[in-house]
């Protein structure tokens, strides 16, 4: 693996330029991201705060696009509890989505004015490259069904907001994820469509702070912007 080099940018002040704030959250709860996700958006908008990529791992959660079905969760309130799987609503598209530990996921909130298939574009590419960097080749965006698609399956799910021009929600990213809960819903509406695993396709391991640093260079690149990297981990996300 190559160093990751200097920070892409200055460190600008809020509202004080075009550049992009990555955080590293650690493992946090989705309802509680997506307050911050929702509260950052409205700053952004009123240009007291910069555009940022929030990147987290959350606990076992299905979440609820605004399409979702009740019947694409599978598994008994039983099986859900087993697992500790909560369930949240969400204002993205799209049906119902996994979260989990081993997943990356990414939340820039950004300006995209009405340029969504661009900002659809950057999300899967950077996702693709750090797929790339670990050993895991031939990933490509598909846009029907929407999503990171390898040979073997989809490996990143993708769903936004926007309003203000300004977006949230974002990217997925399956790089160790526990395989059976994958058995809980069906993905994004896709009966019969199989979701894969970074590591079980010959990734090789990488910290979860590392991967989100990775993807979140990769993402500013994409946007042409600087990167001011923060780690605010309030939790777990070890190596996998």
């Amino acid at each position: 693996m190559t160093d990751r080099g200097p920070d892409l940018g200055p460190d600008l002040g809020p509202g004080g330029g075009t550049g992009l704030t990555g955080r590293w959250l650690g493992r946090r709860a989705f309802a509680e991201v997506l307050d911050e996700q929702l509260a950052l958006r409205e700053a952004v908008l009123a240009k007291t705060a910069d555009p940022a990529v929030l990147i987290v791992e959350h606990p076992p959660t299905l979440t609820l696009g605004r399409r979702a079905r009740r019947q694409d969760i599978l598994w008994t309130d039983e099986q859900l509890a087993a697992f500790g799987v909560a369930i949240c609503e969400t204002p993205r598209g799209g049906q119902v989505t996994l979260h989990a530990p081993g997943q990356l996921v990414a939340y820039p909130v950004v300006p995209i004015g009405i340029q969504i298939r661009k900002h659809v574009t950057h999300l899967a590419g950077a996702a693709i490259e750090l797929l790339a960097e670990l050993g895991v080749g031939g990933a490509e965006l598909r846009t029907d069904p929407l999503g990171v698609w390898t040979p073997a399956g989809k490996i990143a799910s993708i769903g936004v907001h926007v309003r203000g021009g300004i977006t949230v929600q974002g990217i997925a990213i399956n790089l160790d994820v526990d395989p059976r809960l994958f058995f809980a819903l069906v993905s994004c509406g896709m009966a019969g469509q199989p979701m894969v695993n970074a590591r079980a396709l010959g990734a090789r391991p990488i910290e979860m702070a590392a991967a989100a640093r990775r993807y979140a260079e990769a993402f500013a690149r994409r946007r042409g912007v600087g990167l001011r990297w923060c780690t605010h981990a309030g939790g777990t996300g070890g190596p996998w």
